[in-house]
Formats: C-alpha cells, sequence, structure tokens
C-alpha cells in the first residue's frame, strides 16, 4: 500500500507564470512533472489529502508583498488534464470541455458525512486555506478537484463530532 501511495502522490500549486489561463504545476518528489488545467486527487481516512502552507513563506508575501511557493495541496492524483505551452485552439478547447466534464463530480450532495465546499486561498487574508462559503479552515479533505475552482470535499460537522 505504501508504494501504490508514494507513486500516485503529488504537490499542487497555483502557476502564476502563465497568465492567459489557470494552471497548476504538479510536482512529484520535489520536481515539476508538469502543468495542467484541472486535477483530481484522492484520499482516504488514512492518507488525506492535505491542505499545506508554510507561515514563514506566508509571512514573506505578507511582507515583500510579493508572491511565492507557500501554499501547496497534498493528495494522490487520480486524473489530470494536462496543459501544453504549444497546445493549439482546437486542443485548448478540446481541454476546456475535457475539465467542465470532470467538475460535475462534485455537484453531488453531502456523501458519507462528506460535502463539497469551494476552498481558496490568499496570502494577504488568510494564513490557511479557507471555504468560500463561510471562511472556515480547510486542512484535509476526502477529495479535491482543482481547476477553474478549487473544489474539496470536506467532513461535516456531524463527521467532525464523531472523531
Amino acid at each position: 500500500m505504501k508504494d501504490a501511495a508514494r507513486k500516485f502522490k503529488r504537490e499542487v500549486y497555483r502557476n502564476l507564470n502563465i497568465r492567459d489561463e489557470v494552471v497548476y504545476s504538479v510536482r512529484k518528489d520535489g520536481l515539476v512533472e508538469g502543468h495542467v488545467l484541472t486535477i483530481i486527487m484522492d484520499g482516504s481516512t488514512r492518507y488525506p489529502i492535505k491542505f499545506a502552507v508554510g507561515p514563514k513563506g506566508n509571512q514573506r508575501v505578507r511582507d515583500e508583498q510579493r508572491k511565492n511557493v507557500h501554499a501547496v495541496i497534498r493528495g494522490h492524483m487520480v486524473n489530470a488534464v494536462w496543459y501544453y505551452g504549444d497546445m493549439d485552439e482546437a486542443e485548448l478547447a478540446h481541454a476546456r470541455d475535457t475539465c467542465d466534464y470532470f467538475r460535475e463530480d462534485f455537484k453531488s450532495p453531502t456523501i458519507d458525512g462528506y460535502e463539497w465546499k469551494e476552498v481558496t486561498y490568499n496570502p494577504y487574508k488568510y494564513r490557511t486555506f479557507v471555504t468560500v462559503e463561510d471562511e472556515q479552515p480547510v486542512m484535509t479533505a476526502r477529495k479535491v478537484v482543482v481547476g477553474k475552482e478549487v473544489w474539496a470535499m470536506i467532513p461535516t460537522e456531524d463527521t467532525h463530532e464523531k472523531n
């Protein structure tokens, strides 16, 4: 199980160098593997998806007013729509359609003590990832769909109380 977990483990963060698209960089073992328009990550109770923010990097952004990579989503990659800088319009349109197809998954209601919530991170306002709806901190999730928006399947209040 550990080998499989290690094989699919990735870190994802927003790539701000590509300005005409919302693109994320995907790291495996510390090296950038590529760029995606959408990535789907899956976790479990044993290996949950983690939303990690480096406090020193966060403070440096606030002090210098200049962004740096200090916030990542860590989990196991299930599927992705890869982005390449030399994609023509037809390829990019097809990739965007595929992203829309993947986003349909999080429109389902609460499932087994988890519910889909939109998640955001702004280093100038927050020190952690938070839900868009009520700005509650998000540290872990069961599933995550990263695309134009980030949607996470997070535990409901009932699930928190049981644990």
